[in-house]
């Protein structure tokens, strides 16, 4: 027979443990309601896992550490400044109780580690003044320095921790307008991933084709041509991880209209330096814009506050490169779209969209009225004069 005391450890140990996961399925689930519910389990796995024998247990102690940072988790997923420090104080527990087991013969103590330091580096970035901004770059600099030593072929889910570490560290970089830096930090991302998307792992897709997305985006934030090539690596890079799989929700939608929103950033660019575009580059633009909006128009019901923009920013530049570069499918493009939103009947949108739509055929009939010689009667003057009159007919819809 168990002994009385031992008894009543198991009993306490297997009810934390039951809160701690009763709580991570209350906050997968969503919702300000299910959010207070999961702060609530967590708070109730770690009162119950602290009157364990943490101190001669190391089991135990990595248990309550782990609990720790799980309640951390739920409190900055709150939307308060007290929720957030309160998470901060969390992670602090946590990396106390982690920080004093041996990691070096544990790989499941140094991941848990790893996080908490991780989890500590993302609370101080939120809180967002400059003490709290350092704070989380030492942070960073610490998690990536322990999840570095995992054995990293041994789990995929310690490549993808380690990823997450670098990301979460250049997006702060880039937060902080330090560029290179933040390229550096979503490089190390790419290289602590190695080839695992290969073997089809979603999560580890997922996390290169984020560092991939955010490296175009810093890229294109440093504004050399050179930079523009390299984002539009970036943005390949990142639709051939999303493309043809499967993530949760409209995670993929949102990723791939990142990428290509770089995309067409970076194949734009040395349009605007003043380089002539060949048919191929123009077709490759425009088709990047009508993917761009049949991706946001097929997830605007589920997500309008997100896709939305998308299909103001899609537009917008599918109307500047078909206007200027081909002029004669512009009034077929925006009328097109124009219905095609029409059909979702949100009259602000509407407003921007038919705003975009009325500059860029003035724009286009200002373009085809400049110093041109035309010739009655050749093939290139019936097109210019078909295309004047369509677009002056639009012009005249889209200004009712």
């Amino acid at each position: 027979m168990m002994p009385a005391s031992a008894a009543k450890e198991s009993l306490l140990h297997r009810a934390g443990s039951a809160w701690t996961d009763r709580g991570t399925e209350r906050l997968v689930s969503g919702g300000s309601a299910e959010w207070a519910a999961s702060v609530h389990c967590h708070r109730r796995a770690v009162e119950l896992l602290s009157e364990l024998p943490v101190e001669e247990n190391i089991s135990y102690r990595a248990d309550l550490g782990a609990a720790w940072v799980n309640l951390g988790c739920a409190l900055q997923a709150g939307t308060t400044r007290e929720s957030l420090l309160e998470a901060l104080g969390a992670f602090d527990r946590a990396v106390d109780l982690l920080g004093s087991l041996p990691i070096e013969a544990n790989p499941r103590f140094r991941h848990n580690l790893a996080a908490a330091w991780m989890n500590r580096a993302d609370a101080f970035a939120r809180i967002d003044t400059a003490t709290s901004r350092a704070g989380a770059l030492r942070a960073y600099a610490r998690a990536i320095e322990i999840a570095g030593a995992l054995p990293l072929d041994e789990k995929p889910s310690f490549r993808v921790l380690l990823a997450s570490c670098w990301i979460n560290l250049g997006n702060l970089h880039q937060r902080l307008l330090e560029f290179p830096s933040a390229i550096r930090a979503y490089d190390g991302a790419l290289s602590a991933i190695g080839n695992l998307p290969r073997s089809g792992h979603r999560l580890a897709s997922h996390h290169a084709a984020t560092a991939s997305v955010n490296r175009g985006e810093a890229f294109l934030s440093q504004g050399a041509r050179a930079d523009a090539e390299l984002a539009v690596e970036s943005a390949r890079m990142a639709l051939a991880q999303v493309e043809g799989r499967e993530f949760s929700g409209h995670v993929d939608a949102k990723l791939s209209l990142r990428a290509l929103r770089v995309l067409a950033r970076g194949l734009e660019s040395p349009i605007r330096g003043g380089a002539s575009p060949g048919a191929a580059s123009v077709a490759e633009l425009t088709d990047v814009a009508e993917r761009g909006l049949d991706l946001a128009f097929g997830g605007h019901e589920a997500n309008p506050r997100f896709f939305d923009p998308f299909i103001v920013w899609f537009f917008s530049f599918g109307s500047r490169i078909y206007g200027r570069h081909q002029p004669q499918f512009l009034a077929e493009y925006l009328g097109e779209v124009l219905e095609r939103w029409d059909a979702h009947g949100c009259p602000d949108v509407a407003g921007q969209l038919r705003e975009i739509a009325r500059q860029a055929a003035a724009g286009a009939l200002e373009e085809l009225g400049r110093d041109r010689l035309l010739v009655c009667g050749t093939r290139q003057t019936e097109l210019l004069m078909s295309t004047v009159r369509e677009l002056r007919g639009a012009a005249l819809l889209f200004d009712s």
